[in-house]
């Protein structure tokens, strides 16, 4: 991948990304490339070396998110279901919850990863 390859918007606030390159000498991270939001300031870590990928890297969070936050929905719109008595499903805490679409997402996530 080029250096030139269009970024997507931040996952979290949906504003644009610009990628650069550390350039103060002073910074340990001097000649590092990493990608950020232009608002805030989300990014990628620090790539040296080989950063053809670092593009990549930073497009996928957006998928990434996209999938925690439509389970994270889901489960909340069930969760909202019980609470108001409109289904009726066998009791768990929060953390049972957030543990239960941890695991479903995360699962989804490295399914796409293999069919990648």
């Amino acid at each position: 991948m080029s250096n030139d390859q269009t970024l997507a918007p931040c996952p979290f606030c949906g504003s644009p990304a610009n990628r650069f390159t550390i350039e103060d000498d002073r910074d340990p991270n001097h000649g590092g490339d990493v990608i950020a939001c232009s608002s805030c300031d989300a990014c990628t870590r620090v790539v040296f070396g080989e950063k053809a990928g670092l593009a990549d890297l930073w497009n996928s969070r957006a998928a990434s998110l996209g999938a925690w936050l439509g389970q994270a929905g889901l489960y909340r719109t069930r969760f909202d279901a019980v609470r108001n008595f409109e289904q009726s499903v066998t009791p768990v805490s929060a953390d049972e919850l957030f543990e239960l679409a941890s695991k479903q997402v995360l699962s989804q996530l490295n399914e796409g990863r293999q069919h990648a």
